[in-house]
């Protein structure tokens, strides 16, 4: 009976993580360089664990804030854009890319407090070229 109860905490450690809601965001050329981890309050982490974003809801708008407080763009429909319009990176399916085979990713750094955000600006037209600012770059605009 033992072994049994041994078997099962061993099996809900290993089995547990994949009931994480994480969403793995591509950037342009397909690589996973980030995830928005939803057991975190909607956190942005980059791939090697770092928070560097978070997701705060703006009316009907799902707004993109560094954890220095700074606007960084929105989240619609699984896209990231950044002030411009401009996409910077991508859930797989969100657009036509092929992407990459996801690495390992690194243990997650404690997530700072979130701080008060600026004033979200108006929202542009989505256009479906992608930014010269590479995912991560655009990230760590937020870093504190």
């Amino acid at each position: 009976m033992k072994n049994l109860f041994l078997i099962g905490i061993l099996l809900m450690a290993f089995i547990s993580p994949s009931f994480c809601q994480q969403i793995t965001i591509f950037d342009r050329e397909g690589a996973a360089k980030a995830y928005i981890d939803y057991d975190e309050d909607a956190t942005i982490f980059l791939w090697n664990g770092k928070p560097t974003a978070f997701l705060e809801r703006e009316g009907s708008d799902l707004c993109v804030f560094g954890f220095n407080g700074e606007f960084l763009g929105w989240y619609e429909d699984g896209i990231i854009y950044d002030e411009d319009g401009y996409i910077v990176g991508a859930r797989e399916g969100a657009v036509n890319m092929i992407t990459q085979i996801e690495p390992i990713k690194s243990i997650q750094e404690i997530t700072p407090i979130k701080p008060i955000t600026s004033i979200t600006p108006i929202q542009p037209i989505w256009k479906s070229s992608c930014s010269s600012t590479s995912l991560v770059e655009f990230l760590y605009q937020g870093k504190y």
